[in-house]
């Protein structure tokens, strides 16, 4: 019933604790890796055999640009190709955990599998000019902007900061330079620019996370949809595009009627920048309370305990 795409670039001992939660043999899983730092696999070995388990390793991703789209795309449509009938295309990274459990999951998704619901959270971002945001590197040369550790992004001279608004990230045009993770943001010189205002103004640009849940029809039609690959061409190189494409693309096509924004993910961003919480053993209440089907993000590393409380939870 479910297709799994698990996005993920290390901590493969924690990946298979979501994979084993998870698993059974009527469901599809794609663990799919950015390679570029040659992680230790050897935490999913035991998955080579499973018929029912796909693991690919891809080093040409780097945050920021369009490397997650491109592999969540041609994952999406390498799952449509499998052998196992599913209803519902499900997008985790490694380090989601499930809330509630699996056959709570199935059963929550196929609520809405007879309309062909998809669960996607998508807004409408207000339009900016670039003349409105500030100039972010005023040097010369490029500067490092952030280091994600498998990705480090440089802002070119001249360039603004896309993260001050949704709305700002397809003021920029972004490069991407391929196996070494190094991302360049630069703002739009006036012909892409126009070009990019021309098509948002006839779709208008939407955003949201990247963590969703698609009926099967979705995928099928973007296949053979030249909206979908056009809409590809014009955002893969703006900011963080996995966070716009998915969304632009259903409220711009007839399947905005058939959309839930309750996508099923507790997310905390308790900060003044909003930046995603790792859960804690202080989180437990929050998740205990939570009707959601998935939480993120977990780590190993920074809290053994709150894992161990929701898997048990979730078994």
């Amino acid at each position: 019933m479910i297709a799994y795409h698990i996005l993920c670039h290390g901590n493969f001992k924690q990946v298979a604790m979501l994979v084993d939660s998870l698993f059974t043999t009527e469901d599809v899983f794609l663990i799919d890796i950015d390679d570029g730092q040659k992680p230790d696999l050897a935490p999913l070995e035991k998955y080579k055999n499973r018929s029912n388990v796909h693991i690919h390793r891809d080093s040409n991703i780097s945050w920021g640009g369009g490397g997650t789209l491109r592999k969540t795309i041609k994952g999406a449509l390498f799952l449509l190709d499998s052998e196992i009938s599913w209803d519902y295309y499900v997008v985790l990274s490694g380090q989601d955990l499930p809330l509630q459990p699996k056959d709570e999951i199935k059963k929550r998704l196929s609520r809405g599998s007879a309309e062909k619901i998809s669960y996607i959270r998508a807004t409408r971002t207000s339009t900016l000019s670039l003349d409105e945001i500030p100039i972010d590197n005023k040097s010369k040369d490029c500067v490092l902007w952030g280091d994600r550790g498998h990705t480090k992004v440089f802002a070119k001279p001249g360039s603004i900061n896309p993260q001050v608004d949704f709305g700002a990230r397809w003021l920029v045009d972004v490069a991407e330079i391929g196996e070494i993770g190094h991302v360049y943001v630069g703002s739009c010189d006036s012909l892409l620019l126009k070009r990019r205002e021309m098509y948002f103004s006839k779709y208008p640009f939407h955003i949201g996370a990247n963590w969703f849940n698609l009926h099967r029809s979705v995928i099928e039609h973007m296949l053979n949809d030249e909206f979908a690959y056009e809409l590809y061409d014009v955002l893969k190189n703006t900011f963080i595009p996995d966070e716009s494409y998915f969304q632009t693309y259903i409220k711009n096509t007839t399947f905005r009627d058939k959309t839930d924004g309750d996508y099923g993910r507790l997310i905390l961003r308790p900060g003044p920048v909003p930046r995603v919480k790792v859960f804690d053993m202080k989180d437990l209440p929050a998740i205990e309370a939570s009707n959601d089907l998935f939480g993120r993000k977990f780590d190993l590393n920074h809290d053994a305990r709150v894992i161990q409380e929701v898997l048990e939870r979730a078994a």
